[in-house]
């Protein structure tokens, strides 16, 4: 039953890869790129005969790869999702939302890292900072309240030392770093090291049983936790009453309900006694009398343009020259350097590439650096594709008032067939 509901969900999300004919799948190269950028998510193998679903967490496929299939996709999705419905031998992970992402100019700070977390305590942000190194393969969390370091966690690793390995990541690595902002209580109550005490696929079975066990330990917040295929939601109890909600879908996948003893006391990292006055978050180049910095597709690790393998990952650089462009354009939206993924975005748009278009909705929906929202509706200005002109109408209402206006005059003048509209 709750794996059908899965797959009902799955038919009615778009992937971010596929589908993709046999004929034309690089089945280990896709393996190679999704792992190393530590995605989580399910594979589908299509044939006549069935569906094989193949989990991936953090990177890691977890079971045995389909011999012969017609079509391939690949879903991204949360990973407690994938846990609850295939009782995956894996915890679940901390279900951190990330719908209310914080945009910073790194290079308007010159990429210095102190002064990253001074702007960060400027903005005052209650949240987290992602840090994904994707040379070490890890994934690293910097917990913020009020724009004060209060907390880290890089796999098991907690507090300082998981907070010096993320500064050392950010000052010798290539990462992808991005900022989400939570609500105060739901932050403290995430950092109290909240207990599961249960996970229901039925919201009012789990309600009942929140509502039962907030009122018998009165004043003591419970937490309700909505799991859907692409996002977590919030519903916190207290005395068996809601006192706050987030995000909160009743018809998620599962619901986790958590619990803690007490609010834990926040001890305050301090930036400045870690990171000297000028270290950079940079990207170390192999050759510094060189001005073009070659990268791992891979991995996405600094190489030299003389190497032949990857000497991070072992990936085979010689299979990448021998690709069709159209695979290089795909691998290039999740280059680690914004300036190159706006480039191939302009590409992507002028070759009317239509594999892109699940790329581009997935930054649409994440991404928050608007410089690289602007290039995607320049791109699916260009795009001849129908669900490009989806995308558009999507990005007429976002948040950010500039993306908007340049949503909206992209779309008037891709209807008007870029005749002015009198009425403007």
């Amino acid at each position: 039953m709750v794996q059908e509901k899965f797959l009902d969900l799955l038919k009615r999300a778009k992937p971010l890869l596929g589908p993709i004919s046999r004929d034309a799948v690089n089945l280990s190269w896709i393996l190679d790129i999704h792992s190393s950028s530590l995605q989580t998510g399910i594979y589908t193998f299509q044939s006549l005969e069935r569906a094989h679903l193949l989990p991936m967490v953090d990177g890691h496929l977890l079971g045995s790869l389909e011999d012969s299939f017609d079509m391939l996709s690949f879903y991204k999705t949360t990973k407690n999702a994938l846990v609850h419905t295939f009782k995956l031998p894996v915890p679940p992970e901390l279900p951190l939302r990330k719908a209310n992402p914080v945009w910073i100019n790194l290079e308007s700070l010159s990429f210095n890292l102190k002064e990253f977390f001074r702007k960060i305590e400027d903005f005052g942000t209650a949240g987290f900072v992602e840090v994904e190194d994707r040379i070490k393969k890890e994934r690293g969390y910097i917990f913020l309240y009020n724009g004060l370091v209060v907390s880290a966690k890089v796999g098991e690793e907690e507090g300082d030392i998981a907070f010096k390995r993320i500064l050392r990541s950010l000052s010798e690595n290539a990462c992808l770093l991005n900022i989400y902002e939570l609500n105060h209580i739901t932050l403290e109550f995430l950092l109290s090291k909240p207990k599961l005490l249960s996970c229901f696929w039925d919201f009012e079975d789990a309600e009942r049983f929140l509502k039962e066990i907030s009122k018998r330990h009165a004043g003591s917040p419970a937490l309700l936790v909505s799991v859907s295929l692409h996002e977590y939601g919030y519903r916190m109890y207290m005395d068996g009453e809601v006192i706050y909600e987030e995000g909160f879908d009743t018809e998620a996948l599962f619901f986790e309900i958590y619990a803690i003893k007490s609010f834990a006391e926040l001890n305050f990292l301090k930036p400045e006694d870690y990171i000297s006055e000028h270290e950079k978050i940079k990207v170390l180049k192999s050759d510094e009398k060189s001005t073009i910095i070659y990268f791992c597709p891979a991995c996405w690790s600094v190489v030299s343009g003389k190497d032949i393998t990857c000497p991070n990952c072992g990936y085979d650089l010689t299979e990448f020259h021998n690709m069709p462009y159209e695979y290089k354009l795909l691998m290039g939206l999740e280059h680690p350097v914004v300036e190159m993924r706006m480039n191939v975005i302009h590409t992507v748009g002028v070759k009317d590439l239509k594999e892109a278009l699940p790329q581009l909705e997935y930054m649409i929906n994440k991404e928050s650096n608007p410089m690289l929202l602007m290039a995607v509706v320049d791109a699916l200005a260009k795009m001849s594709h129908p669900e490009a002109l989806d995308l558009l109408r999507k990005l007429a209402h976002h948040t950010y008032p500039i993306i908007r206006s340049r949503a909206k005059y992209a779309l008037e003048k891709k209807l008007t067939g870029g005749r002015r509209s009198p009425a403007l």
